[in-house]
């Protein structure tokens, strides 16, 4: 058989593992593991950035929270003129607002945040209040001057004895003088303040004259005396003059008021038309003409139509007084509480249906003839309340139907046997009058009266109103 070669070593085994010798070095960060590092620094970074923004975020919404309570606060101390007291409210309001708030964040890294915020906030605010509480003190300052000022002036104004208004005179420049220096405003403003008070002091003078005799020399005068237009130019004199007499004329010519004096409104007109400043320069110019013009027209135009206005109100007045007593006359003759035959419940219901038709009446007649005189007005009155008292004489008021002229025209139902009887009377006597030529009442004219029977010349027309009234009649018997 053929013999299978072998191979025989010719070494001893020994415990090492063969190698192979080389000078190449591996870095352990090249491995796979390693490849990824980087990435996971980067995760961590992010979200520690993340982090630190959340809580800046936080921090911030929260700081802008506390800013809006301390701006309600500065808000409340906006009038306080103390600047000490204002700043002092703020922190004593605000600083347990912020304590507050803290005590709810856990995270020291957001508090702290919060706490430096809030501490650049702070300055602001006290720079708010400072600022504000010298707002308020100018404010305050400048309404104190103004109003001592004017309480001067109106003892000015009221003052008639010479020396004293010079008292006044000299307690303005001082009180002028005393305001500049404490605001430290300068000469200018001193100077300016001092012209002021001189341009007031002539206006209150020349106002004052205004509706006196001779006011307009007067006014010059004064003027001159004062040298007015070293301080005063001649357009806000001549305006300040323009307005005086307006007012003047104004408050005495008021249309329908008894008291107005259109006679005089009418002379302050043409008063103020000739008034003119020492220099020349006239009251009435530039955009006054106009005015002027449009004022003057509606006082002559008023002044027409004024005592005519005026004798309407007071006609109106005694016409009131006049048809009041009427009607009192009227519900006298049906009820009287005195008298035990005029005193039971149907005389005060007949007596109270009777006022309130004579109100009704007496208000339409009224508005349907404004220009009526009062003698005319009297007339209608007086005979309203006779005929009325025709009208309720001895019938209950179930037999009147309630006043109505645009519903029924007859406003009264009789029975037909008094109708024709009043008739009969009426047409014996057509004249109404007696043997010595005194008016005789009827009825059935006075029910044709009050029912507007009467033709254009005041003639009632009773036939006509017979004829209607009986058809009427005899329709309701059927019905």
């Amino acid at each position: 058989m053929p013999k299978i070669p072998t191979f025989t070593a010719k070494g001893r085994p020994t415990a090492e593992v063969g190698s192979v010798a080389s000078n190449i070095r591996i870095d352990p960060r090249a491995t796979m593991a390693a490849s990824i590092l980087p990435a996971a620094r980067a995760i961590e970074s992010y979200a520690i950035k993340k982090r630190d923004n959340e809580e800046k975020l936080i921090a911030k919404k929260t700081v802008l929270e506390l800013k809006a309570e301390s701006d309600k606060i500065i808000q409340s101390q906006k009038d306080n003129i103390s600047e000490e007291e204002s700043i002092n409210n703020w922190k004593n309001t605000f600083t347990p607002l912020i304590k507050q708030k803290l005590s709810t964040i856990k995270n020291r890294r957001v508090k702290k945040l919060i706490e430096s915020g809030i501490d650049l906030e702070n300055s602001e605010s006290v720079y708010h209040l400072k600022q504000n509480s010298f707002k308020a003190y100018e404010k305050e300052s400048v309404k104190t001057y103004n109003d001592d000022i004017n309480a001067d002036l109106a003892k000015f104004k009221t003052e008639t004895n010479p020396v004293l208004k010079e008292k006044y005179k000299n307690q303005l420049y001082i009180k002028a003088e005393l305001f500049n220096e404490e605001h430290m405003l300068g000469s200018n403003d001193l100077k300016k303040r001092k012209e002021a008070i001189d341009s007031v002091l002539l206006l209150t003078d020349a106002d004052s004259f205004i509706g006196t005799p001779d006011a307009v020399n007067k006014i010059k005068e004064l003027d001159k005396s004062v040298n007015g237009v070293k301080f005063l130019s001649d357009e806000n004199f001549n305006n300040s003059i323009y307005n005086s007499y307006v007012q003047k004329i104004e408050s005495i010519a008021v249309k329908g008021d008894p008291n107005s004096d259109y006679e005089e409104a009418e002379r302050l007109l043409n008063e103020l038309e000739n008034t003119e400043r020492y220099t020349g320069s006239k009251t009435i110019s530039g955009k006054r003409e106009k005015a002027f013009a449009t004022l003057k027209q509606k006082i002559l135009t008023e002044s027409i139509g004024h005592d005519t206005f005026v004798r309407k109100i007071e006609q109106g007045n005694k016409f009131y007084t006049y048809q009041t007593e009427q009607k009192k006359l009227l519900e006298g003759t049906f009820f009287n509480a005195f008298d035990a035959s005029f005193n039971k419940g149907v005389n005060k219901e007949r007596a109270s249906e009777a006022g309130l038709e004579y109100e009704s009446r007496i208000d339409l007649y009224v508005q349907s003839n404004p220009d009526a005189t009062y003698n005319e007005q009297q007339q209608y009155a007086r005979d309203l309340r006779l005929n009325l008292v025709d009208k309720y004489d001895d019938v209950t008021t179930e037999q009147i139907t309630a006043f109505n002229l645009t519903e029924n025209k007859f406003n009264v139902v009789r029975e037909t046997a008094s109708v024709f009887e009043w008739y009969s009377e009426y047409k014996k006597n057509p004249s109404l009058k007696d043997a010595e030529g005194k008016p005789i009442r009827n009825t059935l004219v006075s029910l044709a009266k009050l029912n507007g029977y009467v033709d254009e010349d005041g003639k009632v027309q009773v036939n006509k109103f017979f004829n209607d009234y009986v058809e009427i009649l005899k329709s309701r018997q059927e019905g």
